[in-house]
């Protein structure tokens, strides 16, 4: 996959581009099935498969308190394009300069003369340019007078239920991640680096790891099944996210005990994928020094962990 991060450096001329628009938070399955067809109409005319987003999302511009927390970051939003096998990948710096582009500017400058468009997927309810005065209609009457084709598609549902990048930041901040998950695609997940935390849980047999997370969006407060991918290998784990309870602890905590491994990984990148929640947060009433392994919910044996301790 070709990656273009400034059309000012652009010196490939391309001429039959398959394109399609949009921030693409999450890359959830509808978005992905929009990404298919751009992929296969390409292939059907011997053209180039390329998906135009914003770095960062315009929101964030023009409004921020109104820009959601975002469920992809920049490198997860790349790696995932090329896997589902996009040619070229154009990351549009979005500015207050170039959020004052007029829609017919941005489509004959970018889309026609720069990027070659001669076929546009777009989802019904698509806007673009200058205070969003850019509609499907719009585009249409412009691909007439251009020379590209413009192709509407409807809303993506699972089961009846319309996938939706705000439908998935609600189910995080529930932490229903297995129903996050459903409408992903994959497992929901968060990249993070080791730092050092108080010691406690190694003190007590079952070392942590304490993650600081790059993602802006952490599953709710409680104890989750988690399979964590470190130093190029998957381990299967147990995360708990909160306060720390039982330790009287006010700051949020991410700590991840990673079975089958005792390395020394501060400092490092990790990532976490979330697999199922299994309780609440719990605040235990025995003093933490009388503790044996398992009655912090911790009861973990090689093959894995048991769910009946954790219910």
């Amino acid at each position: 996959m070709k990656l273009i991060t400034d059309l000012n450096d652009l010196t490939e001329r391309f001429e039959n581009s398959t394109i399609t628009l949009g921030n693409f938070d999450g890359l959830h399955l509808g978005h992905q099935e929009l990404i298919k067809k751009v992929i296969a109409r390409a292939k059907e005319t011997g053209g180039t498969s390329m998906v135009v987003t914003f770095r960062p999302h315009p929101l964030k511009v023009l409004c921020p308190e109104k820009c959601p927390p975002l469920i992809s970051i920049y490198e997860e939003k790349i790696a995932l394009m090329e896997r589902f096998g996009i040619d070229v990948l154009v990351k549009i710096p979005f500015t207050l300069e170039f959020a004052k582009m007029a829609p017919e500017e941005f489509v004959r400058k970018i889309l026609c003369e720069k990027l070659g468009a001669k076929e546009i997927f777009v989802g019904y309810n698509y806007r673009f340019g200058r205070d969003r005065a850019g509609n499907v209609g719009m585009l249409r009457d412009l691909g007439r007078q251009l020379g590209f084709n413009v192709r509407e598609t409807e809303q993506v549902e699972l089961n009846g239920e319309v996938i939706s990048s705000t439908k998935i930041r609600m189910l995080l901040k529930e932490g229903e991640v297995e129903q996050a998950a459903r409408l992903l695609g994959r497992d929901y997940a968060i990249t993070g680096v080791v730092i050092r935390g108080d010691g406690r849980g190694r003190s007590l047999g079952f070392p942590t790891a304490n993650i600081a997370p790059k993602h802006s969006i952490v599953p709710s407060n409680g104890v989750y099944a988690a399979r964590l991918f470190v130093r190029d290998r998957f381990y299967d784990g147990i995360v708990n996210i909160g306060m720390r309870p039982t330790f009287n602890k006010t700051a949020l905590s991410i700590e991840v005990h990673i079975l089958d491994f005792d390395e020394d990984i501060y400092g490092e990148e990790l990532s976490l994928y979330f697999i199922s929640r299994i309780r609440d947060e719990i605040k235990f009433a025995r003093k933490v020094h009388g503790l044996r392994q398992g009655e912090s919910g911790y009861a973990l044996s090689k093959k894995g962990y048991d769910r009946r301790s954790w219910q």
